[in-house]
């Protein structure tokens, strides 16, 4: 199996020209007894991984003075912050540092590259051949990142394919090409020598392609000046010191008690894949900055982190990654960190999570929205079915939804006057009906309480579907309110803090009806937790002093009513608990300070 592929950054898409037929290989004594070559000769002295100035190699120069000029330079640069803790690891094993090269032309020294063939790092390598090298995997951890651990799975590996091969440039080729690519290839030539491979084609491509690639690189490292690249100003050498902190602790809690951004941390620990600790029941060596691990040690001594536990969530069909981060009460960047998602990456159905466990119990989802169905005057009793209400959270098409439930296209076209050939849009309310065995639990439904029936092209309909398409805050539930003597809809929605026309939408009620006692209501309430302790004796102090309420109306923006009221835009954020991304809506209740 290869140790590693043609992979991760070194994979830019190029293709300097070859010769069909490499020059014999030339020794630092044949060039010095050798006519003038028609380039301009470095020096080779000192290295011990044989070097040569075929014509492959000087392919690579070119290519890399000229269109991968800006290729090179990041690699040398990103060099200065690596190779102070690789090469002493190479050396410590007896081996040549020129090999550092290597992690050059495999990764570029980035701890994150992935290569289409699943190998990782700044070595490259594939999981079960870490693994054989002492590289830690698992769910949490990825020792293949780790840039001085997986250099030194990467040194015992070049000590056992030198110890078979006896050939430097060999051993290069079998790092790309696997080593029994390179013995297959020794077996039928009977030659040993790397270039005769490469004349005789029996070596695959890339391989002949890689060595001199590295080779190229090496001469340039050299004496980078010579190459144009001398004004590159190498990244500092990253300094760390070694903290054992608790398993189960998130980095940016970490972080927060050394003082240091938690890029920080995540740089210096790049193997964490989870952005926490591991929750074996042992402390981690976490590596972090040396000016911050009396901080980090102290805090905590002081107060040992709480630590965090997980549980694994399965994803129904239709949930995304915010109605997961909505009901465990997290972030979905938090989500998308703990299980390795993507920017803009959904789950998919059936997928498990690792999540976060809150300190409640998780809400449902739907808590708090306004789903609205459009009653089309036609009832539907498909003997031996159940009804559902399947809200759809992202773009669907219809057959997609059919297959799932176990129902047929022009089933849902009938039962939801929608065209079976046309994608459903996110907002939309399926009403379907299937068989009672249907496993419910592997899908996000509404419950027939969740859910707003009004009839289509009606007021009420056109005042639910237009609060429906409203952001609602996250405290925002749905309160159910029994109708009580002397009550109105202005009185109702102002002990709640609504607006009049938002509690209408909620109950599909059109202008002229008409409310009385003992009519059951739901009302979209917000409830924001109350203060607690001295936090909510400041408040009440607050209250007793005397403050101004608005109530949000159509229209409305925070800075229109910060000017209204002669107060800071930032200051009326702040009062009210806000970020700056927060949006108001019609019937939200603000504290104007």
């Amino acid at each position: 199996m290869s140790l590693a592929c043609p992979a991760g950054v070194a994979a830019t898409p190029f293709d300097p020209p070859t010769t069909d037929r490499p020059p014999p290989a030339l020794t630092t004594a044949d060039l010095d007894l050798a006519p003038p070559p028609p380039l301009d000769v470095p020096s080779l002295d000192g290295l011990t991984v044989p070097v040569v100035l075929n014509g492959p190699v000087r392919d690579f120069l070119s290519f890399f003075q000229g269109r991968g000029r800006g290729i090179y330079a990041a690699w040398y640069a990103r060099m200065g912050a690596y190779a102070p803790l690789m090469v002493p690891v190479l050396e410590r094993h007896g081996l040549p540092p020129e090999l550092i090269y290597v992690c050059m032309i495999e990764s570029g020294f980035n701890p994150d590259a992935v290569s289409k063939a699943a190998a990782v790092g700044p070595w490259q390598f594939l999981r079960n051949t870490g693994r054989s090298f002492g590289l830690r995997y698992d769910d949490w951890v990825d020792g293949r990142r780790d840039p001085i651990r997986a250099t030194e799975a990467a040194a015992r590996y070049f000590k056992q394919m030198y110890t078979r091969f006896g050939s430097w440039p060999l051993v290069l080729a079998a790092y790309n090409a696997g080593d029994g690519a390179v013995g297959r290839a020794i077996r039928r030539t009977s030659s040993n020598d790397f270039w005769t491979l490469v004349e005789r084609g029996v070596l695959p491509t890339e391989a002949t392609r890689y060595v001199p690639k590295i080779m190229a690189a090496i001469v340039i490292g050299q004496n980078p000046a010579r190459y144009g690249f001398g004004g590159v100003v190498p990244d500092s050498p990253l300094a760390f010191t070694e903290v054992a902190v608790p398993g189960k602790t998130a980095l940016s809690e970490l972080a927060r008690r050394a003082d240091v951004p938690t890029a920080t941390l995540a740089q210096l620990n790049p193997e964490l894949r989870r952005g926490y600790t591991p929750p074996d029941g042992q402390d981690y060596a976490l590596r972090v900055p040396p000016e911050a691990a009396e901080r980090l040690t102290a805090s905590l001594a002081q107060r040992p982190p709480r630590g965090q536990v997980f549980v694994e969530h399965s994803v129904r069909f239709g949930e995304r990654l915010r109605d997961i981060a909505k009901a465990y009460g997290t972030r979905r960047r938090t989500l998308r960190q703990l299980n390795e998602l993507s920017d803009g990456e959904e789950p998919v159905a059936g997928q498990v999570l690792v999540v976060p466990k809150p300190d409640r119990a998780p809400a449902h989802p739907l808590d708090g929205e306004l789903l609205v169905v459009l009653d089309h005057d036609v009832e539907f009793a498909p003997t031996g079915k159940q009804r559902i209400f399947f809200p759809v959270r992202r773009r669907y098409s219809v057959g997609e939804v059919a297959a799932f439930f176990g129902v047929t296209p022009g089933q849902i076209g009938m039962w939801n006057a929608v065209d079976p050939a046309v994608p459903l849009q996110r907002g939309m309310v399926l009403r379907l009906y299937v068989s009672p065995s249907f496993p419910q639990a592997r899908a996000l439904l509404a419950s027939p309480s969740q859910v707003t029936v009004v009839e289509p092209n009606t007021e009420a309909a056109s005042n639910a579907l237009t609060h429906a398409r409203q952001p609602r805050p996250p405290s925002t539930r749905r309160v159910e309110y029994t109708v009580k003597a002397g009550d109105g809809l202005g009185k109702i929605a102002r002990r709640f803090g609504v607006s009049v026309p938002a509690l209408r939408a909620e109950n599909g009620m059109p202008r002229d009806v008409v409310i009385a006692p003992g009519d059951v209501l739901w009302v979209p309430a917000n409830r924001t937790p109350r203060a607690k302790g001295k936090a909510r004796r400041t408040a009440t102090k607050r209250e007793a002093r005397g403050r101004t309420g608005y109530t949000v109306k159509s229209g409305d923006s925070l800075g229109k009513i910060a000017r209204k009221f002669g107060v800071d835009l930032d200051a009326l954020r702040r009062r009210n608990g806000m970020r700056r991304s927060a949006r108001i809506y019609p019937g939200q209740r603000l504290i104007i300070p």
